[in-house]
């Protein structure tokens, strides 16, 4: 049943949101899973937003004094909105203050992270008496913000302290690695699980043949230094990472070439390589081939089972992106058919259990996605209700400036609506900012403990998320390779930094 709600949303002045940032504005139910946007800007700049059902909840990004620019969620207290009306900015505010005091233990937070919270119930207060309205609101929700992400961030602290995880793997890919570099002696300093490419470019650059020597020697490596290694991945319908000639077959050739590629790869590996992602990205994200939304849940099944065909004993991972599923509400991907009702990562999953595709482990990668670290929380709740193990398998956020500077940011892109261009946590990213949000999510997630392996991506410049990498591409560390070194000993809760083993396929 649809419904029709009208959301005002206004900045420190009163006056409506640009724009660009009403445009963003998407409902979700209260577990994350987007609507469709459907959404028009009336005349005095509120948002008729169109709902697919009852009850939902809010995200926009805005620009939030002293934090940042994100996306912003309301939700009602967890419970969810079923009016026709909604002043965003204040839902907000009450959102926060919620989530921060449920989390709130009596004398386990900093000073700062209580003042916080003391400012938000000020400024929220004054408000609602009719003190400056706009200016205060805003500035409870930036104190409401940082208060309940503090609280978030010290109580997985104080759990962490409670009950370290010597199992954790700490890993990163190896795509810069070469024998006998700096590089290699960095990389082991800081992680025990290592990612390798099986890229089938690399691996079947040539139809009919396989060539193994990199991963030979990543495996070689990884097993003199304790490492476990892992393989991604045995199949990634993206157009930049399969070689030219497999663009021109069937979809019952390529899956006859996944079986065999499949087989090669992990029979040759068996019993060395104990963790693969099975298939990466196939929730409508990245489908350079083409397939229909039930094509890529039986290539996903066949992934799966030919992986437990050629290793029973390996841990088999479904990888996805955009964990939020912000795509979905604006209604397009990275390659192939916009499907008119797109999947998200969740769905997916849903999908693949109901299917009974047979899958050990939740692959999520986390790319810096604009929101803060309770919205994080809220989201990875969502992913332990599934009932599989997680792995946070790629990750990263910059160390300076990306995608060019404010004035060049295309505020009307897909990409800016779903934070893979311009956000700010915090403070414009440096070195600091991101070691911050490093260590900060690294300890909440290590504190959950359905989480068994985080993954950064990359190791060494030039990376995949321009200056993400722990170090720059001379191999002189930035930051947050001292800052990870420095937070093994807590999270693995040993007095040195000696690495956690892997402890069979429960990993």
């Amino acid at each position: 049943m649809e419904e029709r709600i009208m959301i005002n949303i206004t900045g420190m002045d009163g006056s409506a949101l640009p724009e660009y940032l009403l445009r963003t504005l998407y409902a979700s139910d209260i577990n994350l899973e987007p609507h469709k946007r459907r959404s028009r800007i009336t005349p005095d700049g509120a948002v008729e937003l169109v709902v697919d059902r009852l009850p939902f909840m809010l995200h926009a990004r805005m620009d939030i004094p002293l934090y940042g620019n994100i996306w912003v969620m309301a939700h009602n207290r967890g419970e969810g909105y079923r009016c026709h009306s909604v002043d965003f900015v204040r839902e907000a505010v009450e959102t926060y203050l919620w989530e921060a005091k449920r989390r709130l233990s009596p004398g386990g937070h900093s000073t700062a992270t209580l003042a916080h919270l003391e400012a938000a119930e000020e400024f929220h207060s004054l408000a609602d008496r009719g003190e400056q309205v706009p200016y205060c609101r805003m500035m409870a929700l930036s104190h409401a913000v940082l208060a309940a992400e503090g609280i978030c961030v010290e109580s997985a602290r104080r759990r962490l302290a409670e009950s370290p995880r010597p199992d954790m793997l700490l890993g990163c890919n190896t795509w810069g690695y070469k024998p006998g570099s700096r590089y290699n002696e960095y990389f082991t300093q800081l992680f025990n699980f290592a990612t390798l490419p099986f890229y089938t470019y690399k691996v079947a650059a040539h139809e009919g043949s396989f060539d193994y020597g990199e991963q030979d020697g990543l495996v070689d490596w990884c097993e003199s230094r304790g490492m476990v290694p892992k393989g991604h991945p045995l199949w990634f319908g993206h157009g930049e990472t399969n070689p030219p000639w497999m663009f021109n077959k069937s979809y019952s050739e390529l899956k006859t070439f996944a079986r065999t590629h499949i087989k090669s790869a992990v029979s040759r590996y068996r019993g060395r390589i104990k963790v693969w992602d099975a298939i990466n990205e196939p929730h409508d994200w990245a489908n350079c081939f083409g397939f229909s939304q039930d094509q890529s849940l039986e290539f996903a099944d066949l992934c799966c089972n030919s992986l437990r065909e050629n290793d029973e004993e390996a841990l088999s991972l479904i990888n996805v992106c955009l964990p939020f599923g912000e795509y979905v509400a604006g209604g397009f991907v990275c390659y192939g058919p916009a499907f008119d009702k797109l999947i998200s990562p969740l769905a997916f999953f849903r999908r693949a259990i109901e299917r009974g595709i047979d899958f050990d482990g939740v692959g999520i990668q986390m790319y810096f996605p604009a929101r803060d670290l309770v919205a994080v929380d809220r989201l990875l709740d969502q992913y332990r209700a599934l009932g599989k193990p997680v792995h946070i398998t790629e990750m990263g956020v910059p160390a300076g400036p990306w995608h060019g500077a404010d004035d060049d940011w295309d505020r009307t892109s897909p990409q800016s609506q779903v934070g893979l261009t311009k956000g700010i946590w915090h403070a414009p990213w440096d070195e600091h900012i991101q070691a911050d949000w490093m260590e900060q999510f690294y300890t909440m997630a290590a504190a959950r403990g359905e989480i068994k392996a985080l993954t950064w991506w990359d190791f060494s410049d030039p990376g995949f998320m321009k200056t993400s990498p722990f170090l720059y591409e001379d191999h002189i560390p930035r930051e947050m390779f001292f800052r990870l070194r420095a937070l093994r000993p807590r999270i693995f809760g040993t007095a040195s930094s000696s690495q956690g083993p892997m402890k069979g396929k429960g990993v």
